[in-house]
């Protein structure tokens, strides 16, 4: 199958029209307003080319393509910004669960790389873990406070001065005394930094932990999964990278 529309729905209510569970992502949407907080100006123009980069970035997923939630983060240096939403795949509709600030990879610093593009997936090849809250010779607390999730996409491929380099694709907290402030510019290694309340939203709720609950009885993974965690219906597991300033060309 292969896209042919896309919408991003920006008011926070679901189409009553469509076939899957309404109340689960109405639900998600009132949950992401008070956990992380709807507090970002999306601009109409912004948002059709966001949806553009979107419908190219998706027909790159595994085909047939169920009914699920996923992130997609604008790597453009003036934005930063990730955006929750839920795919109907039979009516190839976006729905906007909410958005918020990051950092992605800075490339002007000595051994920093700008985050790439693409389409990457959360599975258990690609063990997450959680963060230990411990801080280095700065203050700093790298991974966010003890117990942030850390999802790991595994080695990906970027590049520095027309350079192919590996690193290991990260999404996770930031310190909260000194990184939470610096979201919305580029600051990373290469790793997506979120918010702590965006992180505990993804967590609580797992919407990229499809693989995860499909293994929640492996005792590796149980380890993982929060007992008290609330995993939506139609969790997802993938994370989609653009660049809003780049749109000819958004592979690296």
């Amino acid at each position: 199958m292969r896209l042919t529309i896309i919408m991003v729905v920006l008011v926070f209510f679901v189409n009553t029209g469509q076939c899957w569970d309404n109340f689960e992502v109405e639900k998600m949407q009132g949950e992401f307003n008070k956990v992380v907080g709807n507090h970002m100006a999306l601009e109409p123009e912004y948002v059709k080319t966001v949806t553009a980069d979107i419908a190219k970035l998706i027909t790159n997923v595994q085909q047939p393509i169920e009914p699920q939630y996923f992130v997609y983060v604008d790597r453009q240096p003036l934005k930063q910004m990730i955006f929750v939403c839920f795919f109907d795949a039979q009516n190839n509709v976006v729905t906007l669960i909410g958005a918020d600030k990051v950092s992605t990879g800075n490339e002007k610093r000595a051994g920093f790389f700008i985050t790439p593009c693409g389409v990457f997936k959360n599975t258990i090849e690609s063990f997450g873990y959680r963060a230990l809250g411990t801080k280095n010779d700065e203050g700093w607390r790298g991974l966010g406070v003890k117990d942030s999730r850390v999802w790991d996409f595994g080695w990906q491929k970027t590049y520095k001065k027309n350079q192919e380099i590996d690193i290991r694709l990260l999404m996770h907290a930031t310190d909260p005394d000194f990184g939470e402030k610096r979201l919305g510019m580029v600051d990373s290694k290469g790793c997506i930094r979120i918010s702590d309340k965006l992180n505990k939203f993804l967590d609580h709720y797992g919407l990229l932990d499809r693989e995860y609950e499909a293994n929640k009885n492996k005792k590796m993974v149980a380890w993982l999964l929060k007992a008290d965690r609330q995993p939506v219906v139609y969790a997802g597991q993938y994370l989609l990278i653009g660049d809003s300033g780049n749109n000819k060309e958004i592979s690296k």
